[in-house]
């Protein structure tokens, strides 16, 4: 079993594709693609976290509860897009942050990472600024421990803990790679 993460697949939501210039000429191609890319990645025994923004569902939360329900996921980190969302109507876990550990590494997981709070001194996983500002909030900003899992970054693939963290073993001291394509082309350089 292999712990997933991702942040901001934004279901059903048109404008997030120009918005976030994702490759996609309709929604119901972006949705398709998402599904077969997590089913692609993630297997029925491993777990998904998700970093917020499944849906664009701000009234009901009925939309992020079925998408979610698709993903088969396991923990949803809310979004300010899952707003609609009552964590008691959920049939899955609900909440506003959480930390994980693995291989050494403690994250703090939140959807903005405006909402971590100041006395956290390890690394952080967020997603909410997608791709728009990559010199801010890149993939991985080695130099200020923080991680964006936004799916653009990611291929529109959920990243295996694991996979990050000996990715962060191999990262120079302050690198800052745009997103995951970045990351691997730097590392098999061997900078």
């Amino acid at each position: 079993m292999a712990r997933f993460l991702i942040s901001d697949h934004h279901f059903g939501h048109a404008n997030i594709i120009d918005y976030c210039d994702r490759p996609f000429s309709s929604v119901g191609e972006m949705d398709t693609t998402l599904l077969n890319r997590h089913y692609e990645t993630v297997d029925a025994d491993d777990l998904l976290v998700h970093l917020g923004d499944v849906a664009m569902d701000m009234s009901t939360g009925e939309d992020t509860i079925a998408y979610f329900s698709q993903l088969d996921g396991d923990l949803l980190v809310r979004g300010n897009h899952d707003v609609g969302l009552n964590p008691e109507d959920a049939p899955f876990p609900v909440v506003d942050h959480c930390t994980l550990s693995h291989d050494g590494y403690e994250f703090y997981c939140t959807h903005r990472p405006a909402d971590v709070p100041e006395t956290w001194d390890g690394w952080v996983l967020h997603g909410h600024h997608h791709n728009n500002d990559t010199e801010t909030f890149p993939f991985v900003a080695h130099d200020r421990r923080r991680v964006n899992v936004s799916s653009e970054l990611l291929d529109f693939r959920p990243l295996r803990l694991d996979a990050l963290t000996a990715l962060l073993d191999e990262c120079p001291d302050g690198s800052r790679f745009r997103d995951v394509d970045a990351a691997s082309e730097c590392l098999d350089r061997g900078e």
